[in-house]
């Protein structure tokens, strides 16, 4: 690689680290977000929900891919111990999505979709 380009690749590398590292980042998930998260609920008994900084995984079924989109920007709005997380994405498709869920950090997490009200979403540990 010449000089030059190992002289201008350096900066660009620190930076998206820098930028990627940050925990203000508007497309990155805290760490108490992170796992896979699963619901009771029967009717979502095949559904998942996998959740990295950086992307979401939404399984559909056992014998389906999962989606799989990558975090464009996250809305976070403190109320007490809820927050509220909307979180728009762009899957492999280039096809844009927003979730919209409450975050509580009772019994290890508990999440709850706006579309989904009473529904609750638990972090698996294991």
């Amino acid at each position: 690689m010449p000089t030059t380009m190992k002289i201008l690749c350096f900066p660009i590398l620190l930076l998206t680290l820098v930028a990627c590292s940050s925990d203000n980042n508007p497309g990155i998930l805290p760490d108490k977000l992170n796992g896979f998260w699963t619901s009771d609920d029967a009717r979502y008994r095949d559904r998942s929900l996998d959740l990295d900084r950086v992307y979401v995984m939404i399984g559909v079924g056992r014998h389906q891919v999962p989606s799989v989109q990558v975090i464009d920007k996250i809305k976070v709005v403190q109320v007490g111990e809820e927050t509220t997380y909307t979180v728009d994405s762009t899957d492999l498709g280039n096809v844009s999505y927003q979730i919209t869920f409450r975050f509580t950090p009772i019994n290890g997490g508990e999440i709850q979709f706006k579309n989904q009200p009473g529904i609750v979403w638990k972090r698996h540990t294991d």
